[in-house]
């Protein structure tokens, strides 16, 4: 079969690729120049490894001779992994949300050799349908469009161009107030979905940065609507098909409103961030279910997406055999045949004679109080949670006998970064270690492999490392030394955190105030993208933000205070416009009005001062930050820790707040009192 030139590339999806009859480039001058020399236009194709429709896009048109023949003949075709480029994938989502008020993948764009798009569009049917013009009419008639009206095409792309620069660009802030914290929370409440849980409707997604914030938002106000937010949207989608009940992990989203059937492909961020908002409100609530829910992910994390190496992998696939959802979902047949007519699994889980997906059954729990079913079985609980657990294992290892779906197994480090946090926090709040190892040995990873000097590469596999880190891999990868720090309270990784913000501001720092994705030796695009409004994960800059925040705290530099306060001065119209999509940067400005606190507890005897750690450890307390260890050690990180000193040569705390301290006290009782813990 013959291959174009996506062979030479280590990304999974790229590879998909490189059977195909089109006359595929990588992204890279060698495309341009082309594009250049044939006076052609180009056609850039942006999507990912594990897209449900970039593979019926390249069944459909990619695989296909005539309309490859097409793209070959009138285009330069450019195909872009979206994990691999974001800041490619940026740029064009943006023009894409432009020019047409929504985007998605796959991402089609049509555009002019110096990088200006002209026509953007996602998913293109072979036939036309679904109200969209088939993919070769597309072709036909902007190959057309192109030759023979250029000054059209031009015009087009100019207004796209400054429209994009206008985005990225500054203008003088308005002030920021109090106000916009409720005003989040009221938006909130107004979008909340009081009956299924989460925000708005079909399709619905999680929506891991409001739904923090909401958790800050009840720290600060103690409003106890904001948690009861949080506990219905966690809970809903722990018990809806979004979930996996077989083998657990999330999916990436519900087609419905209800959170019934998914789009079943699995991706490590939605898991890592979903654990961690498990675990916080766990904190918050004290309620025993999202410690459960947590440890359901990192169960499913590490059966399928753990390496040898103790690296985590990106994705796994909706699709197998051709067919999306096949590995995961299960015929009344089968049902009766593995699990025999009296199961309690099935009806549990709302299974009916027909299905509820193409003849198969996704298994949820909506509404389902298990007491209630006990009953109606005519059994005791602990029988009726015994046989359930026994029925979900052995569904677990018949569906482990099926062909899987493909895994993604690039190692990103923004993505890897995200579950390490998770883990990191849940060696801490639940008191296990084993989460901890899991957290270290990864981050382990990422210093061998991904890093280049003082600079991080963006992904690995196979021994191969692709692409210059982008703010995320600097902001997450910071996030996760915290996190580990305030578990280990080893100063090793406080070190870290401090010198990868540095390198990140060096590199990444816009005089205006706040961050840009791409470093300044990154390649130079169409423009120099930034990243403020929340997706799929929190934006780069609100992560930025929280880490200057929890530094400045720990290490006493003012400087890094004076950043966060850049970054938000600089995004407040943008916040105020729309507060709900600027969530996780809202939710700095939230802690900043916590009234932080500093605690410092210096000890040369760690296991006397445990006890007082894991009741800190049990209560969400985000306003504060916490130095353990010995005068030696913190002052490697923080300096003004010179002029404290242990009493009686006993753990001695010092709590702070207001840039004042309290009195020293080696009575640690009256400490966690004064925190109310």
């Amino acid at each position: 079969m013959p291959k174009n030139r996506l062979i030479h590339e280590s990304s999974p999806y790229l590879q998909q690729h490189a059977s195909n009859p089109v006359d595929w480039y990588p992204w890279g001058e060698e495309a341009f120049a082309a594009a250049r020399a044939a006076n052609k236009p180009i056609f850039l194709s942006i999507g990912y490894s594990t897209c449900h429709w970039c593979h019926v896009l390249a069944h459909e048109s990619f695989e296909d001779d005539e309309t490859a023949a097409m793209l070959n003949q009138r285009f330069i075709s450019i195909k872009v992994d979206r994990e691999e480029r974001p800041d490619i994938d940026q740029i064009y989502m943006t023009a894409a949300q432009i020019m047409n008020g929504q985007g998605g993948w796959p991402l089609s764009v049509f555009m002019s050799p110096d990088q200006i798009p002209f026509y953007i569009g996602t998913y293109f049917p072979k036939t036309p349908q679904f109200n969209r013009p088939s993919f070769r009419q597309v072709l036909l008639q902007l190959s057309e469009h192109y030759q023979t009206n250029p000054q059209k095409i031009k015009r087009v792309s100019e207004n796209i161009e400054q429209a994009l620069r206008d985005v990225n660009g500054s203008k003088p802030p308005d002030e920021l107030e109090e106000t916009l914290l409720h005003e989040t929370f009221d938006q909130a409440m107004r979008q909340f979905d009081v009956a299924n849980g989460g925000f708005g409707g079909a399709p619905k997604f999680p929506a891991p940065s409001l739904l923090t914030f909401l958790l800050d938002y009840y720290r600060y106000a103690e409003d106890e609507t904001a948690l009861q937010m949080v506990m219905r949207t966690l809970t809903a989608m722990r018990d809806g098909g979004i979930t996996d009940q077989v083998g657990f992990g999330l999916y990436r989203y519900a087609v419905d409103q209800t959170w019934t059937i998914p789009h079943f492909e699995k991706m490590l961020y939605d898991n890592a961030l979903f654990a961690t908002l498990c675990l916080e409100t766990y904190q918050a609530s004290g309620k025993e279910r999202f410690k459960r829910y947590a440890e359901e992910i990192f169960l499913y994390v590490e059966r399928d997406l753990l390496s040898d190496d103790g690296a985590f992998y990106s994705a796994e696939d909706a699709d197998s055999e051709g067919r999306e959802g096949l590995f995961y979902t299960f015929t009344t047949d089968e049902l009766e045949h593995h699990l025999g007519a009296d199961a309690l699994f099935p009806r549990y889980y709302h299974a009916t004679a027909s299905g509820n997906f193409e003849g198969r059954h996704v298994f949820h729990r909506s509404n389902q109080q298990l007491t209630t079913f006990a009953a109606k079985v005519g059994l005791p609980v602990s029988e009726v949670v015994r046989r359930l657990e026994q029925e979900r294992r052995h569904l677990l290892a018949i569906r482990s006998e099926r062909t899987r779906p493909f895994r993604d197994d690039k190692v990103l480090t923004s993505w890897n970064a995200l579950m390490i946090s998770a883990f990191a926090k849940a060696g801490r709040i639940l008191n296990e270690s084993h989460y901890t190892s899991v957290a270290t040995r990864a981050i382990r990873f990422i210093e061998e492999h991904l890093y280049e000097g003082d600079r991080l590469r963006v992904s690995y596999r196979n021994g191969h490392v692709q692409g210059d880190g982008f703010l995320d891999d600097y902001s997450f990868l910071t996030e996760a030394y915290l996190e580990l720090h305030q578990t280990t309270q080893d100063v090793h990784y406080l070190k870290h955190a401090i010198h990868l913000t540095d390198v990140m501001i060096s590199g990444f720092a816009d005089p205006s105030g706040s961050f840009f994705f791409t470093s300044d030796s990154a390649e130079q695009l169409l423009l120099r993208p930034k990243e403020l409004y929340d997706g799929v994960t929190p934006a780069g800059n609100s992560t930025a933000a929280l880490n200057l925040f929890r530094l400045s705290q720990l290490t006493g530099r003012s400087t890094y205070l004076e950043l966060v306060h850049q970054v938000l001065q600089s995004t407040v119209d943008e916040m105020k416009q729309q507060p709900t999509g600027y969530a996780s940067l809202i939710s700095v400005y939230c802690r900043i009005m916590m009234q932080p606190q500093e605690l410092i507890i210096l000890t040369d005897d760690m296991p006397a001062v445990a006890p007082y750690l894991s009741r800190l450890h049990n209560n969400r307390l985000p306003e504060l930050a916490l130095l353990v260890g010995t005068r030696h050690e913190l002052m490697q990180a923080a300096p003004f820790i010179a002029d404290y000193s242990m009493l009686d040569d006993r753990p001695t705390a010092y709590l702070c707040h207001d840039f004042t301290c309290d009195q020293p006290t080696t009575d640690l009782e009256h400490v966690c009192h004064q925190l109310e813990i």
